[in-house]
């Protein structure tokens, strides 16, 4: 409350002392500070007392101590203020002192004051009461408990001065704030404030709620408010929001910690409270990606895939055991390893916090047909002792099978499976007795299905052995040592290396449409030289059993040939569930029953997508060597 220091001077000249005429209006314009001097003068209803420990000391644990008649009233260190009231008619006398571990340092600074209530006018009393709420229109009366005293008053909020109406009796019909203040020979009271308006704005509602954590950018925040009258404003900086900051005209997002706070400033409402909610953002990590690959593997390789929950993610990783970072190889899609190793891996997305290194060590392990020269074929070794592996400087890769150490009427054998008709090659020697071409002492057989086609013993150096065979189906292939009753010679074994296996066939022969081997090679050259792996490759048929879509894998030179999207037949399950025939032509009852998709695929893993080929401008669809044939029923 402010006195009506204005009224006075301006209204009634009144002849107050300039002291005086400072101590009325003590606190309500600009400040008036105690300053420690001798003397005695009037108390206004409150005073602000100044206190610093530097006008003494520059110690950091100095305290500045203030006392009225002997009874501390404040302590502090350093500088700064603090406001004393009088509490009855009297002389107050202040001091202050500078206190150093319970010492006084320096002199000590008084003040005297002189406090009468009769120096000061009462404030007005104003009814109804500060913020009423109107019905309809209401009669505003004013009263001073002062006789004589004179009451000024406004009714738009301003400060009320000489030039103010005289109070009489008035009525107010919408939002109003009144001030009035009361005057009597050359004394002004407190002013008075009541404010009247038809209604209370209802509180904003933010959702979400104070208190919300989110875990990426972009959280939509939206504040929900019920009034019709005045305009809603809102603050994103913590501060409180004021009738210039924003108004809110719809939802809004925020990327990180936030505290909002909204108000409903009415027109002829009171305004609303300011309501706050505290939005934290909390970082997570992106998944840690998944790395599938078998612990262990023989052959020339096995293959690794990579995955990560994280939709969006970017997989990085390394083989050298070393951790990635921003700088490892990118995951693009499935990989081969061909030797042991360690694979590591992270993930990084926008709106996370990198992911966990994973990491999945993978062993190599030995096979004969690493020696042989031929990783993906399977070899099996056996009789009395199986053929091993040795260091051979001679062998074609270093490295050859050398039967077992077996002693006399013992053998040692080396077989395999190849889908025939085709032509096999190998090179081999031994070191044992000479029979002269009888081969009835100790030397080394190849067999083909049971029956031996080659021979060799004595010191001999590699020998290159080349035998065609015909016919469809599998056939047997054997290397065998063998000794008589008596005697030894050499180191007595015999040593095979560069296995080589060529296929007779030029095309697929299980697939509803053959496809040219030298075709599936080209595109897809992990595979072995093969016959059953070609077959099966391409071949790829599956079936993902759930109603009404039935899908099969057809293999196909171009997916535009309708008579190889069509070929393949997909039939009644033991479950009962419907049949689907892709048998062409298709009738156009037949056809009004279900749709079909042709999709593509470059390779049959199983992390690779699909892609629709009739969507693709390649009536060729020459980047895809699989194809698939999804129906649906309708």
């Amino acid at each position: 409350m402010k006195k009506l220091l204005a009224i006075c001077m301006m209204a009634f000249g009144c002849a107050l002392s300039t002291a005086y005429a400072a101590t009325l209006c003590s606190g309500h314009s600009a400040p008036t500070f105690v300053d420690w001097t001798s003397g005695m003068r009037t108390a206004a209803l409150s005073e602000t007392i100044r206190y610093s420990t530097a006008w003494e000391t520059s110690a950091s644990d100095a305290e500045a101590v203030v006392s009225v008649n002997g009874e501390m009233v404040n302590t502090a260190s350093g500088s700064g203020t603090f406001t004393w009231q009088p509490t009855q008619n009297g002389t107050y006398t202040l001091t202050h002192r500078v206190m150093v571990n319970g010492q006084q340092v320096g002199a000590t600074q008084t003040a005297t004051f002189s406090f009468d209530v009769s120096h000061f006018l009462a404030t007005p009393v104003i009814t109804p009461a500060d913020g009423t709420i109107l019905e309809g229109n209401a009669s505003v009366t004013m009263s001073c408990a002062t006789e004589g005293a004179t009451i000024h008053y406004t009714t738009d909020g301003s400060e009320p001065t000489a030039d103010s109406p005289v109070y009489r009796r008035f009525r107010v019909s919408g939002r109003t704030t009144v001030k009035a203040a009361a005057v009597k020979d050359g004394l002004c009271s407190e002013v008075a404030v009541a404010e009247y308006a038809l209604g209370q704005c209802a509180d904003p509602i933010i959702t979400p709620t104070d208190g919300t954590s989110f875990e990426h950018s972009g959280q939509m925040v939206s504040i929900d408010w019920q009034g019709e009258d005045g305009v809603l404003c809102y603050t994103t900086d913590g501060s409180d929001p004021t009738a210039e900051s924003p108004v809110y005209v719809g939802p809004f997002t925020i990327d990180e910690t936030t505290v909002v706070k909204a108000k409903a400033f009415g027109d002829q409402f009171f305004d609303s409270t300011i309501v706050t909610a505290a939005m934290t953002r909390v970082w997570v990590n992106v998944a840690t990606p998944v790395i599938t690959a078998a612990p262990s593997f023989t052959g020339s390789k096995t293959s690794v895939s990579l995955s990560c929950a994280t939709a969006g993610a970017t997989i990085r990783y390394t083989l050298n055991g070393n951790d990635p970072n921003s700088h490892a190889t990118r995951y693009t899609g499935p990989f081969y390893v061909t030797d042991s190793c360690t694979v590591k891996a992270y993930a990084v997305c926008a709106d996370y916090l990198n992911s966990e290194i994973t990491a999945f060590a993978i062993e190599k392990i030995w096979g004969v047909g690493d020696t042989m020269g031929a990783p993906d074929h399977a070899f099996e070794t056996g009789g009395d002792l199986p053929f091993f592996r040795v260091t051979d400087a001679t062998a074609p890769r270093g490295e050859s099978m050398r039967s077992g150490a077996i002693t006399h009427n013992q053998t040692s054998t080396m077989t395999t499976i190849v889908e025939g008709p085709g032509t096999i090659s190998f090179q081999w020697k031994t070191s044992c007795e000479d029979s002269g071409g009888q081969y009835d002492w100790d030397h080394a057989e190849f067999e083909v299905d049971g029956n031996v086609v080659a021979y060799l013993d004595g010191e001999s150096g590699w020998q290159t052995v080349s035998h065609e065979i015909s016919g469809t189906g599998p056939h047997t292939l054997l290397w065998c040592y063998v000794k008589d009753d008596v005697e030894s010679e050499g180191e007595d074994c015999c040593r095979v290396a560069d296995y080589q296996w060529a296929s007779a066939y030029t095309e697929t022969q299980t697939t509803p449409a053959p496809v040219p081997y030298a075709w599936l090679r080209d595109f897809y050259p992990e595979i072995s030289d093969e016959y059953d792996a070609y077959e099966s490759a391409a071949l790829a048929t599956a079936a993902n059993g759930v109603n009404p879509v039935w899908e099969c894998y057809v293999a196909g030179i171009s997916p535009t040939d309708e008579a190889m999207r069509f070929e393949a037949t997909i039939e009644m399950g033991a479950d009962g569930k419907p049949v689907v025939k892709w048998n062409p032509p298709l009738s156009e009852e037949e056809a009004a029953k279900r749709t079909y998709r042709t999709l593509g695929k470059r390779t049959l893993d199983s992390n690779e997508e699909w892609t629709d080929v009739t969507d693709v401008d390649d009536p060729d669809a020459a980047g895809w060597r699989f194809f698939k044939v999804k129906v649906e029923m309708r």
